[in-house]
């Protein structure tokens, strides 16, 4: 058993009682379970009431129900109704309107917020200005859409996408499910 200096004159044994436990595999599997869910960050999008599709006819009269007014039933206080204040990570970025090399002018065309949290951008066979100018944002980190991986997009707060790259993905998604479905 290897001993530890602890003075000049004396030396004491380490204490090796901690690690004298049965190993629960189980345990252990949900402790690795729960490190992975931690480290899963999503990219969500949720409906305000305004993309709720639902009747914008009045629910009931204004005055005498005895109830609370109300106009539609998108509001978020109803069931079906939308969010008020949701996650919205998934942005579109419109890329056709830069047409000269300036991040300035690039960050304008950033949706708000990008600079709160890891961004991503991902882009597919967009313009050179484009990328030279979003190169140098502090935050923003370029993906191209044919090298992206759920690991990347995991690991960013905000996604954005260009409409080249959210049409790449989309033809890809769509050639995976006729290859799963057949």
């Amino acid at each position: 058993m290897p001993t530890k200096k602890t003075t000049a004159t004396t030396t004491t044994a380490p204490d090796f009682s901690v690690f004298n436990v049965e190993v629960s595999p189980s345990l252990i599997s949900q402790a690795i379970y729960i490190y992975q869910a931690n480290s899963h960050r999503g990219v969500a999008k949720v409906k305000t009431r305004g993309e709720v599709t639902a009747s914008t006819r009045k629910i009931y009269k204004q005055k005498g129900t005895g109830n609370a007014r109300h106009g539609a039933k998108s509001a978020p206080i109803f069931v079906g109704g939308g969010v008020v204040f949701g996650p919205t990570r998934l942005s579109l970025l419109d890329s056709k309107e830069l047409k000269d090399k300036s991040t300035k002018k690039a960050i304008k065309l950033l949706p708000e917020g990008y600079d709160k949290q890891k961004t991503s951008l991902v882009h597919f066979g967009d313009t050179p200005e484009l990328l030279k100018s979003l190169s140098n944002v502090k935050g923003l980190t370029l993906l191209a859409a044919n090298r992206l991986n759920a690991y990347k997009v995991a690991q960013s707060g905000k996604v954005i996408l260009t409409a080249t790259a959210l049409d790449y993905l989309g033809k890809k998604v769509s050639l995976v499910k006729k290859a799963t479905t057949k």
